[in-house]
C-alpha cells in the first residue's frame, strides 16, 4: 500500500506506510494533515484513519529527550545535512534534537541551536549511521565542519576547501 499527502493543493508520494510513520514521528504530518491511498482519491485527515491515528497517539507518548550540553561549548548555529535510510530518520531527529533547538528546512536538512560543537555532533550522531548514510555538518558560528561517510574524495576536497586561505 502506498500514500499520498496533500499540502496547500500539491500532491506528493507515494510513500511506504514505513515512510509515512517516519513522517508522523518527524513531525511533518500531523492529525489534521490530509492524507489518501490514492493520487485522485478522497482525502481525509490523519487522525481519521486508525493507521494514522495509531502512530499520532505514540508520538505524543514518547518522551522528550534530555538536553546534552557540551563542556565549554558556547552556543552556537549548525547546518545539518543528512542522507538517511527511512528506518533511521526518527532516532537520528531525537538525537539531534537532545543538543539544542532544532528547525527542520528540508527532509534531510536542520538548523541547530546550541551549546555544542560540529566535531561532537558528528560524534554522537555517527553511531546512529549505517554504512550507506551520509553526515555533514558546518558550524556557522566558528566556520568549522564535520562530516562522516562522504567518501575519501570528498572529505579531501572538503578539508582543502575549508583551509583555503580567504
Amino acid at each position: 500500500m502506498s500514500w499520498f499527502v496533500k499540502v496547500e493543493g500539491r500532491v506528493y508520494g507515494p510513500y511506504t506506510p514505513q515512510q509515512m510513520r517516519a513522517f508522523v514521528t518527524e513531525g511533518r504530518i500531523a492529525a489534521h494533515s490530509q492524507v489518501s491511498a490514492e493520487r485522485d482519491g478522497e482525502w481525509s485527515q490523519a487522525s481519521e484513519i486508525s493507521e494514522f491515528s495509531e502512530w499520532l497517539g505514540a508520538s505524543e507518548e514518547r518522551p522528550k529527550p534530555e538536553k546534552r550540553v557540551t563542556p565549554g561549548a558556547r552556543p552556537a548555529n549548525f547546518v545539518i545535512i543528512a542522507e538517511l535510510q527511512p528506518d533511521i530518520a526518527a532516532e537520528f531527529k531525537t538525537a539531534l534534537s537532545a543538543y539544542g533547538d532544532i528547525e527542520p528546512i528540508t527532509a534531510n536538512t536542520w538548523l541547530l541551536r546550541g551549546p555544542t560543537t560540529s566535531a561532537v555532533l558528528r560524534n554522537e550522531l555517527s553511531h546512529i549511521l549505517g554504512r550507506d548514510d551520509k553526515l555533514l555538518i558546518i558550524d556557522a558560528s566558528h566556520d568549522r565542519a564535520a562530516w562522516f561517510n562522504l567518501g575519501r574524495e570528498a572529505d579531501q576536497n572538503i578539508r582543502e576547501l575549508w583551509s583555503r586561505a580567504h
